[in-house]
């Protein structure tokens, strides 16, 4: 825009007055720029120090925490072992050394597994009776480590005997720190067992932290090389935590710290100074532009007709917004009335805008606890932004949910009225509600899921149920539920899902509770049972519901359940205990055969601590080479000849000694082991077999569990390979129940170990369940006859037929029949005048040790006196 020129003495006095005033105002801007800057560069050094202190404060911290916890720890480990019926019997009332150290139960594995190098058990007379020092058995006495805090310490322990308490303190060995467990031996809650005169033994646990263990344990959580000053200078700067110790010096520990701080000034100090420098030379240009420009200020009048032109056009802009927005704008009076409304509000409420124009803002917005007028009333203008939950009702008289804006309109310092806007979050609120539903629920069944239970059970336990009165905990899981997602798909399953949750809610009242907390395992909290009698009655009833048919199109099925019980206060009074509780009883009831339910007892823990530790025996066995195998031969009968010998497996336990294979191969095949003893079978037999005659085989016993792995014809060709035996020298015995699960798995899988060139067997064949489609579908070479056909043989007419019968059918199908379980020569005799081509049992032969078995190879079968020696 080109502007008229100015008279001469009108530009030299407009040029004095403008370049005196824009001297001044930029002056002013500049110092408070370089106050600006000033200011932000003390405020990033406060910052960097403040984010050092709070780096500092989150280590110490993080560090105070899992020290707490590791004295936690320490403590519940001393009390596990501690109340133990098995600890008073074997370290109180006497020091069994060979049951605590030979045995593991009170020995290396606290070192190995939990690290704590000092075990002492100090007896009533104060003397030291057993010590493990760094996992080896010892004598050193408690005194050479804590000196004259052993004394209080043990007398502590024992005060806590009567409650079954423990105590823990920090300690300083040397100059190591360390945490100390102690608690009386107690027989805990087994009845009968024996007692001593005077005070019970105390049991120790220490645990050193010495350098390695101190960085570990601050890696744990992120704190770089944590440890105990060597120094007084290093023990007093910071950063250093302190653990007080009773009676003794407090516990200094030292890191490195992080300073976020630090790099922090590194960055931006020189990116304030860079910046000063760069305004200071934008200030200068400036200066000189706006002298320059200052002769131009009359002339800004019509750019700000301009401008107000531009201002009334905004205004018409937001006029347009504020009717076309989602949320509708409101603006009342200082009294609340309203006096704007914008035409959103039609749209969402149904109502005219002229009808509401005057009346009050309470007519229009609703509030549970107040009127929302007050909660306007009380705003003020410091720019915090505030909102309000409140509700209205539509035109067609729906509720809807809405969140209230609201400010105030201030006019020379006086509120002139109220503006704001209204939002229908109706949608939203109704989705939280349906996320938290979901986050409680089971989405298939409906049912609560096991975050609402583990809430409702805590609840009903702070309501301190009585032995009178018990909280019945019921954990419950449904047998033979696996093979109905097997055979009929996962939609059936989720269907007997269904069903079952129906049923168990229609068992119970309505004050109990049913939940799902995974898979086919459900929760039921019961109340107002007041005996066993009752407690066996519901059990009962929710028996007889689930064990009804359940129908999947046309078809009938039928499955049962299993249940363990757990009672508060009786067993427990934590929710997360009483859950486990409950679930060891529902083990227990899988065990002894499904379909029924087991209370709780004491011994139930016990047993299953026994469980887990004869598997991590199991598992040390497996890579400690402690299994062996033994082997029994099998004979052609006509010729009297050795053809092969099946490989059984024993467990040669140190303390034990020999356990035989019914002991361990059932939690093998529970906890998945089995895997690896087969393999070690396997390539062991395999490699055994190579120094035997070419013309003899080795059989292997394959568990059903492995069979239905997948990997099983692999596995074998891996053990035929390395250890280089030919596939026709090693014989398979399936037992033929592998087959009824899922037939078409087992043939797939039959097949895949023909295709690899091995045996196959029928083991204890008569047994189970098998027919004659079951021979003739599945590729066997040959079939083992059941030992239990030679009970009453030959002496039994019925007996030799059912015998011949085998025999037939097994010729009949091509098949090499073994008669198992031959332990006289009458026996024998007749099972070769009945042409069994092969035989196993005492009589021929025992099971042995390979260095046994191998003088045999090459010896015939001499069977003409009535017994053999082998």
């Amino acid at each position: 825009m080109n502007y008229p020129p100015l008279p001469e003495h009108q530009i030299v006095t407009d040029d004095h007055k403008a370049a005196f005033f824009t001297r001044r105002l930029l002056m002013s801007l500049i110092l408070l720029l370089s106050g600006v800057i000033l200011l932000a560069m003390l405020l990033l050094v406060g910052i960097a120090w403040r984010q050092n202190e709070d780096a500092v404060q989150q280590q110490r911290f993080l560090l105070s925490n899992i020290w707490k916890d590791k004295r936690q720890s320490i403590l519940t480990d001393i009390r596990d072992y501690a109340f133990w019926s098995e600890a008073w019997n074997h370290l109180h009332l006497q020091v069994d050394t060979v049951w605590a150290f030979d045995q593991q139960n009170f020995g290396p594995g606290l070192f190995q597994e939990y690290h704590y190098e000092g075990i002492f058990v100090v007896d009533g007379q104060g003397r030291t009776r057993y010590s493990v020092i760094n996992g080896k058995l010892d004598t050193l006495p408690l005194e050479s480590w804590l000196g004259i805090h052993a004394a209080p310490l043990i007398r502590k322990a024992r005060s806590l005997a009567a409650a079954e308490g423990a105590t823990t303190q920090n300690v300083i060995i040397g100059t190591t720190p360390a945490l100390v467990a102690a608690a009386a031996i107690t027989p805990g809650k087994v009845p009968g067992t024996g007692t001593l005169p005077g005070p019970p033994s105390v049991m120790v646990f220490v645990s050193r932290f010495t350098p390695e263990k101190l960085k570990q344990l601050g890696n744990a959580v992120g704190v770089k090389n944590v440890r105990v000053p060597t120094t007084t200078q290093d023990a007093f700067v910071a950063p250093f935590m302190v653990e007080e110790v009773a009676e003794d010096a407090p516990i200094i520990i030292r890191w490195d710290p992080r300073q976020p701080g630090r790099n922090l000034l590194i960055c931006l100090l020189p990116a304030l100074f860079f910046a000063a420098f760069v305004l200071g030379l934008i200030a200068r240009r400036v200066i000189n532009h706006a002298m320059s420009s200052a002769v131009l200020a009359d002339r800004r009048f019509a750019q700000l007709k301009h401008s107000e032109r531009e201002l009334a056009a905004s205004e018409a802009r937001f006029r347009d917004v504020a009717e076309t927005a989602s949320d509708w704008i409101w603006e009342t009076n200082p009294q609340g009335v309203i006096t704007y409304l914008s035409r959103r509000f039609t749209s969402v409420t149904g109502f005219e805008i002229s009808r509401m124009l005057g009346r009050s803002v309470d007519d229009i917005l609703l509030h549970e606890t107040e009127a929302v007028s007050l909660w306007i009333f009380q705003q003020r203008a410091d720019g915090q932004r505030r909102q309000l939950r409140c509700y209205s009702y539509s035109a067609q008289n729906e509720k809807r949910i809405c969140s209230l804006v609201a400010n105030p309109v201030l006019l020379k310092g006086q509120i002139a009225g109220y503006r704001g806007t209204v939002s229908d979050i109706t949608q939203e609120v109704e989705a939280e509600a349906r996320l938290h539903y979901l986050s409680q629920h089971d989405t298939l069944t409906g049912l609560p899921n096991r975050v609402y239970m583990l809430e409702f059970l805590r609840g009903k336990l702070h309501a301190q149920p009585t032995a009178e009165r018990p909280l019945v905990l019921i954990s419950l899981d449904l047998d033979r539920f696996k093979p109905v997602n097997d055979a009929f798909g996962y939609a059936a399953g989720d269907s007997v899902l269904v069903e079952a949750s129906h049923r168990l809610r229609g068992a119970l009242n309505a004050g109990d509770l049913v939940s799902r907390t995974g898979g086919d395992e459900f929760m039921l909290l019961v109340c107002d049972l007041t005996n066993e009698e009752e407690i066996d009655h519901c059990c009962v009833r929710l028996q007889s519901e689930l064990c009804r048919p359940f129908y999947i199109g046309q078809q009938e099925l039928f499955i049962g359940v299993s249940m363990g019980i757990a009672l508060a206060p009786v067993d427990a009074m934590q929710a997360d205990e009483l859950l486990r509780l409950a679930d060891i009883a529902l083990y227990k009831s899988k065990r002894e055969g499904r379909n029924c339910w087991t209370w709780y007892r004491p011994d139930m823990a016990e047993q299953l601590i026994h469980r887990r530790e004869l598997e991590r025996n199991l598992r040390m066995a497996i890579v400690n080479d402690e299994l062996k195998l033994y082997y029994q031969p099998r004979y052609c009968l006509q010729k009297s000849r050795m053809e092969g010998a099946e490989a059984l497996i024993r467990w040669a336990h140190p303390p034990t000694g020999l356990i035989m294979p019914d002991s361990f191969i059932p939690l093998a095949e529970e906890t998945g082991l089995i895997i690896d003893v087969s393999n070690w079978v396997l390539l062991r037999a395999c490699t055994d077999a190579l120094a035997w005659p070419n013309m003899m085989y080795v059989s292997v016993n394959i568990s059903p569990v492995e069979f239905r792995s997948g990997n099983l014809a692999k596995r074998v060709a891996d053990a035929l390979h390395k250890s280089g035996l030919a596939p026709s020298r090693l014989e398979l015995e399936i037992t033929e129940n592998i087959t009824l699960e899922n037939p078409q798995n087992a043939l797939t899988m039959m097949q895949a170990l023909k295709k690899l060139g091995v045996r196959l067997t029928v083991d204890d064949f008569g047994a189970g369940y098998a027919s004659l489609n079951y021979l003739k579908t599945f590729p066997f070479d040959g079939m083992k006859m059941d030992r239990s056909y030679l009970h009453d043989f030959p002496q039994s007419r019925q007996a030799v037929s059912i015998v011949e019968g085998i025999i037939a059918l097994g010729k009949a199908f091509s098949l090499t029949v073994t008669a198992e379980g031959i332990e006289t020569q009458a026996q024998w005799e007749e099972l070769k005048a009945i042409s069994c081509q092969e035989g196993q049992g005492y009589y021929l032969g025992r099971p042995m040790p390979l260095e046994s078995f191998l003088p045999l190879l090459n010896t015939p079968l001499l069977l003409e006196s009535h017994h053999v020696e082998h």
